[in-house]
């Protein structure tokens, strides 16, 4: 079960920024793997967006996601209750040309074990 990317784009580029500060291009999602094959997620805020608890902006994320009826309330629910999400402050990661995307998806490092899917 996941979010709609244009759920994840609103609350990144909309709600977070009308919140907390800062502009669409100053929050971004990182999905990556641990080693042990179980997903993790990351919201990056850009330190120049100012103080802020992690926790405010993590749950604020959460339970804008999760607003609404049906899937999206059981999968905030499920993202909170696995402690999916940790608030980093730290610029979001740009492409090559220097892009900044929503979703940044971070590949398995290379020593890891073979066998475990990438994402």
């Amino acid at each position: 079960m996941t979010f709609l990317d244009v759920d994840v784009i609103r609350v990144l580029e909309e709600i977070l920024p009308s919140r907390f500060g800062g502009g669409p291009t100053d929050y971004q999602l990182l999905e990556e793997e641990t080693q042990d094959g179980r997903p993790r997620l990351r919201l990056l805020v850009h330190p120049a967006v100012g103080p802020l608890g992690p926790g405010l902006v993590a749950d604020a994320f959460l339970e804008a996601l999760g607003d609404g009826s049906g899937a999206e309330r059981v999968m905030g629910l499920l993202w909170r209750g696995a402690d999916l999400l940790r608030v980093e402050r730290r610029p979001p990661l740009a492409t090559g040309s220097g892009k900044i995307l929503h979703l940044h998806q971070q590949r398995r490092p290379s020593s890891w074990p073979a066998g475990r899917p990438s994402t």
